[in-house]
């Protein structure tokens, strides 16, 4: 009769264990799973291997437009954007030189031909224009 007590409580102690242990394992996975929304970002996939960031405002794909994007568009051909370059650039945009002719005060624009992956840029407004009209980008596409 001892015995069956004895067992009566063990095995109570060892279903309190289980059910003290699995609330662990449930406040574990919960914190886990809040620790990785806390580390989200707010990105927009334009298609062809090319993200726009907005925590960072930059585009990064085969070449990367550094920040700081104004505005950007897209379609299924072409990504245009508009970028106020901040005064350096950070390690993250080493895989071309960036070059700004009109020094890093001032407005450029940037064309993304998705299907040869071509990027070009920086460029002053004009220039920019010449390049959508021989691309033949759609008009749709549009910059604030």
């Amino acid at each position: 009769m001892k015995k069956k007590k004895i067992f009566k409580i063990m095995m109570k102690g060892v279903s309190c264990l289980f059910i003290f242990l699995f609330f662990i394992f449930l406040f574990l996975c919960l914190f886990i799973f809040l620790l990785l929304l806390s580390g989200y970002t707010d990105c927009t996939d334009l298609g062809s291997g090319f993200s726009y960031y907005d925590d960072n405002k930059h585009i990064l794909g085969k070449i990367d437009i550094p920040p700081t994007i104004i505005s950007y568009d897209y379609d299924d051909d072409f990504i245009v954007a508009k970028q106020k370059p901040q005064e350096f650039n950070y390690a993250i945009y080493n895989k071309r030189d960036y070059i700004y002719p009109l020094g890093r005060d001032t407005v450029y624009y940037w064309l993304i031909i998705k299907e040869s992956q071509q990027v070009i840029g920086a460029l002053d407004y004009d220039s920019f224009q010449e390049l959508k009209k021989k691309y033949k980008v759609p008009d749709k596409l549009l910059l604030e």
